[in-house]
C-alpha cells in the first residue's frame, strides 16, 4: 500500500545521519510500517520493541535485550571471527549463541541492576554495529508507558545516556498517546529532552491513493475503476491509511471488481465484527465525552461555542469545551484542514451514526 513518501524520505536522512526521531500520529495511521519499510529499503537490519505491557524496569530491560540479541547478530558478517568478535564486545555480560523460534540470536546475563543493563546491552550493541561498519534501527512502541512507571526518570536516563552516545545505531520512538510523549520529549525537566526531532504522521492525499487503486486494479482485473468507484472507496474510509489497507483487501478479495453496493456493504459488515474495539474506546468517556463525540459523528462542525450545536449535544459552552479537549487529547476527534471537528476513526463514526441506529 503507498506510504508516506515525504515522510519516508525525511527518516531515512535521518537514519543516515545517526539523528534520533520521535515519531507521533493517531493509532494505526502506518507508523510501524514506516519505520520497517525504510529500514527495508535501506538494507540496514532493525528491531522493533513493544512496551505496551511495561510494568517495572526489569520488563523493560528484558525486552530490550532479546530484540538487541537478534539485532546483534543481524550486524555480523559471515564469519567465525566476527562472532568472536561480537563475543569479546558483550563478554562482562556472559554471551552465548543461542537458536530459538525466530533465529540465533546472543543470550546475556542479567545483572542485579537493570537500569545499567539497559545502558550497557545499548551501548555495546553501537560498539558492534560500529567494528562492522553497519547501521541499524531500533523502534520502540508504546514509548509512553515507561512514563506510567514508579521511577520512569531513573529508565529515562539510562536510554539517554546510551542513545545520545549512539554513532551507528538510530533510534525512533513512538507511541499512541502523543501528549505524553510530548511531556517525555519536551519538558526541560526530563532526561530525554530534546533527544530527538518530532516527526508527526497524517493522513495522506487523495491524489496518492487514486493512483495506487487505480495500478493495483489494473493488476488484478486488468480494469480500470470507475471514479465513482475510488472516490466511494475513499469517503467511507476518509483516507484513513488502515482502513483504506483493509476495505482494499477485503474487495481485492473477489474475483470482479467492486460496485457501489458491494462497497457499502463490506465496509458495513467489516465495521460490525469491530464492535469490542470501539465500545472500548466509548465505555471509557464520561457522559459529556459520549455526546460530543456522538454529535461529531452525526454533524461535523467548526464551531463547538455556536449555540446551535450546543442546543443539540445539550451541554454548556464550558462543559463543551472540556469534553473536546479530551477527546482531542486521546486521538478521538481531529480537528480537520477545513477547521471543522471530526470523529477520528471512520469505523467509530459508522458505528455511531448508522449501525447502533438499526
Amino acid at each position: 500500500f503507498p506510504s508516506h513518501d515525504n515522510k519516508r524520505k525525511q527518516l531515512m536522512t535521518r537514519i543516515k545521519a545517526t539523528q534520533h526521531t520521535v515519531l507521533t500520529g493517531p493509532r494505526r495511521y502506518g507508523k510501524t510500517s514506516l519505520v520497517m519499510k525504510v529500514a527495508e529499503e535501506m538494507k540496514i537490519p532493525y528491531c522493533a520493541i513493544d512496551l505496551f505491557a511495561a510494568y517495572n524496569e526489569e520488563y523493560v530491560r528484558d525486552q530490550l535485550i532479546e530484540k538487541v540479541g537478534h539485532l546483534a547478530v543481524q550486524l555480523l558478517p559471515r564469519l567465525n571471527k566476527a562472532k568472536q568478535k561480537l563475543l569479546s564486545i558483550f563478554y562482562q555480560m556472559k554471551p552465548e549463541f543461542t537458536l530459538g523460534a525466530f533465529g540465533q540470536k546472543i543470550s546475556l546475563a542479567l545483572s542485579n541492576k537493570p537500569l545499567h543493563d539497559i545502558t550497557d546491552v545499548l551501548l555495546k550493541l553501537d560498539e558492534t554495529a560500529k567494528y562492522f561498519k553497519k547501521r541499524a534501527v531500533i523502534f520502540i512502541d508504546e514509548f509512553q508507558q515507561i512514563s506510567q512507571l514508579k521511577n520512569y526518570h531513573s529508565i529515562e536516563a539510562s536510554i539517554r545516556h546510551a542513545v545520545e552516545r549512539s554513532q551507528y545505531i538510530s533510534y525512533v520512538f513512538s507511541g499512541s498517546d502523543r501528549q505524553l510523549l510530548k511531556q517525555m520529549f519536551g519538558d526541560q525537566a526530563r532526561p530525554l529532552f530534546r533527544l530527538c526531532q518530532v516527526m508527526h504522521i497524517e493522513r495522506m492525499e487523495k491524489s496518492v491513493y487514486v493512483a495506487h487503486l487505480s495500478l493495483s486494479a489494473q493488476q488484478r482485473w486488468k480494469k480500470k475503476l470507475a471514479p465513482e468507484i475510488i472516490d466511494h472507496t475513499l469517503t467511507v474510509t476518509e483516507l484513513h491509511p488502515f482502513y483504506m489497507n483493509v476495505l482494499c483487501q477485503l474487495l481485492w478479495e473477489n474475483s470482479k471488481p467492486p460496485t457501489l453496493e458491494n462497497i457499502t456493504l463490506t465496509w458495513h459488515e467489516y465495521v460490525k465484527t469491530q464492535r469490542h474495539l470501539i465500545s472500548h474506546d466509548i465505555v471509557r468517556l464520561s457522559i459529556n465525552q459520549t455526546k460530543m463525540i456522538t454529535a461529531l459523528a452525526k454533524t461535523p462542525t467548526h464551531e463547538i461555542q455556536a449555540a446551535s450545536f450546543l442546543s443539540t449535544v445539550g451541554l454548556s459552552a464550558s462543559s463543551a469545551q472540556q469534553a473536546l479537549t479530551v477527546l482531542l487529547e486521546r486521538d478521538l476527534i481531529y480537528q480537520h484542514p477545513d477547521k471543522q471537528y471530526h470523529v477520528l476513526d471512520p469505523a467509530m463514526k459508522y458505528y455511531l451514526n448508522v449501525i447502533l441506529w438499526l
